[in-house]
């Protein structure tokens, strides 16, 4: 079994992606307990850096306006939870469809955040740091 380097997940030997979260699995990992000589352990996990999605001044008279796009639901959950906690309202539009449908759907990179216009710089900064 293959596991995530993003998400954790167990995989087929085979599997190419995480059936989880999608991520690209490249190569096959080393045997148990072995490293290759020039190899260095890598972190278990390695957060993607966030791209943000830039509004139109059209959309900024909006109630609300797209901030980020996230690859899973737990992912955006813990960055809504992290803006709120700032003071800065956030909300995840398909937050209970995701929850009904289960977590085993690969939405990758489908899953937005959206923040009130005049918080849209504030939680970009408090995001990007």
């Amino acid at each position: 079994m293959r596991k995530c380097p993003y998400c954790g997940k167990e995989n087929q030997d085979e599997a190419v992606h995480c059936w989880e979260c999608g991520t690209e699995l490249l190569e096959k990992p080393a045997p148990a307990g072995k490293l290759p000589e020039s190899a260095t352990p890598e972190p278990e996990f390695a957060p993607a850096k966030p791209e943000f999605m830039t509004p139109t001044p059209r959309e900024m008279e909006m109630d609300l306006v797209n901030l980020i796009r996230c690859r899973t639901f737990g992912e955006a959950d813990l960055l809504v939870t992290r803006l709120e906690t700032a003071g800065v309202p956030a909300f995840i539009p398909d937050q209970f469809l995701l929850q009904n449908i289960g977590f085993n759907l690969n939405t990758y990179g489908n899953v937005r955040i959206q923040v009130p216009p005049k918080d849209y710089e504030a939680a970009k900064e408090l995001l990007s740091a």
